[in-house]
């Protein structure tokens, strides 16, 4: 009986208790070009580029303007995991029209792996399916990155 008194006194203490989210404001950046996605994400990575695998996904409106970046992975030396629902449910989440997927390789390697390229197969086929617009997967490194989208590798 005295646990149940203590429950009940316990409950009329805490109240109710209401959670808010608020989005980080981002400096208004459109994406125009890979040149564009490296220049913007390069500074996301910095703590990581040359000690571990990293997996970032950037949002875009339908104008193209960055609207999240949102950290998805951290891996290894040698690679990282990328959970395509969940990339998928992020996106449905936030509402977005369009993704870019972006890595690091710490190696400062900038051939994609067959990983790489099958990855970022599979979250452009299912992009389509749900009607989001995958525009790149791109590798950086700290001197420069690879476009698997400009290399026609999508």
């Amino acid at each position: 009986m005295k646990e149940l008194k203590r429950i009940s006194t316990f409950k009329n203490f805490v109240g109710e208790l209401t959670a808010t989210y608020k989005r980080t404001s981002l400096p208004s950046v459109s994406i125009r070009s890979s040149k564009d996605i490296a220049s913007f994400i390069r500074p996301y990575f910095e703590d990581c580029m040359d000690d571990h695998e990293e997996v970032k996904v950037i949002h875009l409106n339908r104008t193209n303007s960055v609207v999240n970046v949102h950290h998805h992975t951290i891996g290894g030396l040698t690679g990282s995991l990328v959970d395509v629902p969940l990339v998928l449910r992020d996106a449905l989440l936030i509402q977005t029209s369009c993704l870019i997927m972006v890595h690091n390789h710490p190696s400062g390697g900038l051939k994609p792996s067959e990983a790489d390229l099958k990855i970022s197969k599979r979250l452009k086929e299912a992009c389509e399916i749900i009607g989001i617009s995958f525009l790149d997967s791109i590798i950086i490194t700290r001197e420069s990155y690879c476009s698997l989208a400009d290399d026609g590798l999508l």
